[in-house]
């Protein structure tokens, strides 16, 4: 079943594809979060990141769409056409990882904003993103929902047009979920309205 998730998604582009993310959604729901084994299709805590990279590797070096959350609220969706190995550096393994910085400034960030950083990440971030605050931004909302508590799941598959597609049909569809059930707006929407790249 979680090697056809994905395909179950992009299948459904058009009439059913809101039909389609809700039974996702019901699945990685009902089911615990991922201890050990494969690690597609299922809500992996951010700090067992490193022990899934480790148990499914080749998971890992797959092409792809990852959902993030917290408990059953949805976050963001992304996509990736290399790896969500080489992708998640920005999110979990890099020291100055989104998930790191929410972890690590979580007290200061939930009061303060983006002006909870710590001036040498500030100057770091801008150094690196000239213009942007979106990860900043994304560290931000991880803290106000519950760092300890964020979850990613991964869908992997192959083709990097159909990656691209689902990801440009999925998003609004996830979003409308969300404002559905009461919940904030992804972050895709909220904070980057460009949309992401591969």
């Amino acid at each position: 079943m979680a090697l056809s998730a994905f395909n179950d998604m992009y299948l459904a582009i058009g009439d059913s594809l809101d039909a389609a993310y809700d039974k996702i959604l019901t699945d990685l729901f009902e089911s615990p979060t991922w201890n050990s084994g494969p690690v597609p299709h299922r809500r992996i805590l951010w700090t067992n990141g490193r022990k899934a990279r480790a148990e499914d590797r080749e998971a890992f070096r797959s092409p792809g769409l990852y959902f993030w959350g917290i408990e059953q609220r949805p976050l963001y969706i992304g996509i990736t056409c290399g790896s969500f190995d080489k992708r998640f550096n920005r999110y979990i393994w890099g020291r100055r990882s989104q998930c790191n910085l929410a972890h690590d400034f979580e007290a200061s960030i939930k009061t303060n904003g983006i002006n909870g950083f710590s001036s040498e990440i500030i100057e770091w971030y801008a150094r690196q993103h000239p213009g942007s605050t979106i990860r900043l931004r994304g560290a931000v909302r991880f803290a106000n929902e519950g760092v300890a508590s964020i979850w990613f799941a991964l869908f992997p598959h192959g083709t990097t047009t159909e990656i691209e597609q689902l990801e440009r049909a999925i998003i609004p569809v996830a979003n409308a979920w969300n404002l559905r059930c009461g919940l904030r707006p992804l972050l895709n929407v909220e904070f980057n309205r460009e949309g992401s790249t591969c």
